[in-house]
Formats: structure tokens, C-alpha cells, sequence
């Protein structure tokens, strides 16, 4: 990864399989779907790494960061050089409808408990987008076909990072714990019942998925 690492991102780096490569797999997700952004929202930004090449690929895009947490929106304002924060988490942010070209959530909105309550969540992200507009989700995931096998890749995965045993065997306690996976299908179509016309994933790991979604154009009334 380019540019400065925080210790949080050092940390994902070692935790989550594939953390190296997700930055470009954002960034390029994004691209191909839209050109030249000119509003772009992250929630749950943490300190602003997953769309720090983002950034750099659009120097002339007005960044707006949103996290619960006012440390971490301090550092990824100074990372990602944004034009405006928000500390509140992702179904709580009161942003005017349509105001966004992209919505990213990077490995954020797995911490949501309450399905319904992440279907907020992805339900304000559809508001705060215009018609067209991108939203790209990263989120732990589990494989019911062959959860074993996945998680013996990520086991390895972590070893091979230095994490020791007890820290590994407390990510896979924190599953249905701290962090709420849904199944790949499970989640793409959350993000089809919330006004979004298509859901396609653009990166998987043996930990994680990413889908990008564009919001369905609406006719509005002229009256």
C-alpha cells in the first residue's frame, strides 16, 4: 500500500485476507462504473485507508467521511484531504437525498447486530445517492457451502501476516459476536430490496466479499 499507514490499517492488513489489494479493487470498482465523481461519501471511514487511492485517482472529487468515532474521522481527514465530516454511524447520517455520486462502506457495516437495522443503513446510503449513483460495500461474509475450508484459508492467512493463535482464534470468536456476516446472496439482495437495480460483487477473499450497486433512476413528478 502507498502513502502512510495507520496501526488500524496495519492491523486490517494482518486480519483481513486480501486487505493489500482492496484499496485498488475499490478504486476500480468505482471507476468503471462512473467517471469523474464529482461528491463521494465514505461511512464508517475508520482512517480514511480504504479510499486513500480513491482520492489520489480523483483529486478534483469533494470527499465527505462519515465515523462514529470523532479520532478516527481526525486522521482520515488529514489522510484523505475531505471537504466535510459527519461523526455518526451509517443509518443516522442526515445528508440531504441525492447529494452523493458514491457511497463507499468498507468493512463497516458487518458491525450492524440487527438486520433491519443494517437495511437502514443501506437505505439511507440509496437516499444520499442520486439516480445512478454508486454504492460499493465490503463486508465480512460466510460461505455455507464450505465455511471450513474458507476458514482454514484465513487462518493461514493470518499466521502467514505474524497474528498469534489466541489472536486468531478471537476473529473467529468475534463471528455473530462482535461482527455479523451475512451469505454473499444474503447480502446482495439486502442491497436489492433497498432501490438499488443491480448488486454485482468485484472482489472476494476467503474473509470477504465486496459488492457495487447502482441506485435505480426513478421518474420524479413534476407537479
Amino acid at each position: 500500500m502507498d502513502g502512510p499507514v495507520s496501526g488500524l490499517e496495519q492491523g486490517m492488513m494482518c486480519r483481513i485476507a486480501g486487505y493489500a489489494e482492496l484499496r485498488t479493487a475499490v478504486a476500480d470498482a468505482v471507476d468503471s462504473r462512473i467517471e469523474d465523481p464529482a461528491t463521494w461519501l465514505d461511512t464508517g471511514c475508520g482512517t480514511g485507508g480504504s479510499i486513500r487511492l480513491s482520492a489520489e485517482r480523483h483529486p478534483e472529487t469533494h470527499f465527505t467521511l462519515a465515523d462514529p468515532s470523532e479520532e478516527n474521522l481526525s486522521k482520515a481527514e488529514e489522510s484523505v484531504g475531505a471537504s466535510g465530516s459527519v461523526a455518526t454511524p451509517t443509518h443516522l447520517i442526515d445528508l440531504p437525498d441525492g447529494s452523493f455520486d458514491v457511497i463507499t462502506s468498507i468493512l463497516s457495516n458487518h458491525y450492524y447486530s440487527d438486520k433491519e437495522e443494517k437495511r437502514n443503513a443501506v437505505s439511507n446510503c440509496c437516499r444520499m445517492l442520486r439516480d445512478g449513483g454508486v454504492l460499493v460495500i465490503v463486508e465480512h461474509t460466510v460461505h455455507p457451502e464450505d465455511q471450513d475450508s474458507c476458514d482454514r484459508e484465513w487462518a493461514a492467512y493470518m499466521r502467514d501476516k505474524g497474528l498469534p493463535e489466541d489472536r486468531i482464534a478471537e476473529m473467529f470468536e468475534r463471528r455473530n459476536t462482535v461482527y455479523f456476516p451475512m451469505t454473499e446472496d444474503d447480502l446482495k439482495a439486502l442491497i436489492l430490496s433497498c432501490g438499488f437495480s443491480k448488486a454485482e460483487v468485484f472482489w472476494r477473499s476467503c474473509s470477504d466479499v465486496g459488492i457495487a450497486a447502482v441506485k435505480r433512476f426513478y421518474l420524479h413528478s413534476t407537479d
